[in-house]
């Protein structure tokens, strides 16, 4: 007489710990906490540029507005933030695996073109006032070094964090709740960034 024997799955086995730098095993608890409050950093300065540019679209339609020609090296700027932000989502992207070069790379190669975002920021501050475009030129031309200005700082404090963070990863070190933090800031920066340059030039 023959018996069926009863095949059970092999019990689930538990992922291996994740070493003393936050790397391999299991993704960290989320921390709640500070994920709303970057959120609410981001709602705050939102908040801040959205009053600045409703004050700036109506001031558009009156006929002392002087409006300024484009510097052509925004156009490179803006490619510069968006690559930088494309490249932080890729390095976020090997976070999982034990691609630690990979990572580093890639986190390093997106700061180094925020940081090449703000030089271009800077050239176009320099271009302008080559042109004899200065501040109380006319009111578009206030309105630029305002909120290039404004958008500047934050970034400035996006970069020292950023720097913080690839200082880290060199060091074999990430925190992937951290990296998720700072990734919401610097997308907002950069699509803050666009919105400003339809709002001031499109």
């Amino acid at each position: 007489m023959a018996v069926a024997v009863e095949k059970r799955p092999p019990p689930p086995q538990a992922p291996p710990p994740r070493d003393d730098r936050g790397w391999g095993g299991p993704p960290p608890a989320p921390r709640v906490a500070t994920r709303v409050g970057v959120w609410l950093l981001v709602g705050a300065v939102a908040i801040f540029f959205l009053g600045l540019t409703s004050a700036l679209l109506a001031r558009r339609e009156g006929l002392e507005w002087g409006p300024v020609r484009t510097p052509g090296i925004l156009w490179a700027s803006t490619a510069l933030i968006l690559t930088s932000s494309l490249l932080l989502e890729r390095a976020r992207a090997v976070l999982r695996g034990d691609r630690r070069q990979a990572f580093y790379g890639r986190l390093r190669s997106s700061l180094v073109l925020g940081v090449g975002f703000l030089a271009a920021q800077a050239g176009a501050w320099w271009s302008l006032l080559h042109r004899g475009v200065h501040l109380a030129t006319s009111p578009h031309a206030a309105y630029f070094y305002l909120l290039t200005g404004a958008h500047a700082v934050h970034l400035l404090g996006g970069v020292a964090w950023f720097g913080a963070l690839v200082r880290n990863a060199r060091r074999g070190q990430v925190d992937p709740e951290r990296v998720g933090d700072f990734a919401v800031y610097w997308h907002f920066l950069a699509g803050l960034w666009v919105y400003l340059f339809a709002v001031l030039f499109l």
